[in-house]
């Protein structure tokens, strides 16, 4: 069963034909790398002297995550991938939802490392895998998130009592 993930509120799977390949959760359970905290090196003294008073500060974390698009043709593919990359390529930070853990991530889009065709036909069914780059700031906790169904099959999230019914489609 495929990982249900929204972005900023729009379910990816059934408004682009987007789906999470394996492998693309774990990229999230990576640990951040701190940031080196302030230290003094006296000429009297041997080692480093830190500041232990400080919080502990993390590097800008970079994620390389894999999907799967699926379109009924050639111009259905080029239209959801079009519709996609508008939605997620702004100068500005966006919800990744993951349904399953009930956290969402503030990420910023960075490019495609690789887009790979898996069958490419003008009239019929069309896919590819591609793996975009994420930059996410660590410092910025998940946050963690409800969702409940209603017998339609759309999610409603909950955060901080704030109710947002998820959208199947985009525009």
């Amino acid at each position: 069963m495929a990982v249900k993930v929204l972005i900023n509120g729009i379910d990816v799977q059934e408004a682009f034909g987007i789906y999470l390949e394996d492998g693309g959760l774990t990229v999230f359970e990576q640990p951040p790398t701190p940031r080196e905290p302030f230290f003094n090196e006296w000429v009297d003294q041997s080692g480093r002297d830190y500041d232990q008073g400080v919080p502990v500060v993390y590097e800008t974390q970079t994620f390389d995550v894999p999907f799967l698009i699926l379109g009924a043709n050639m111009a259905d593919y080029r239209k959801r991938k079009a519709n996609f990359l508008e939605l997620i390529n702004f100068n500005g930070d966006f919800d990744f939802q993951i349904l399953d853990w009930g956290e969402a991530y503030k990420l910023r889009y960075k490019g495609a490392s690789s887009w790979t065709f898996i069958n490419e036909h003008l009239l019929e069914s069309t896919s590819a895998r591609f793996v975009l780059k994420f930059e996410r700031n660590p410092n910025v906790l998940p946050y963690v998130f409800k969702y409940l169904a209603d017998n339609l099959g759309r999610y409603i999230i909950i955060n901080d009592n704030q109710k947002i019914l998820v959208k199947t489609t985009y525009g």
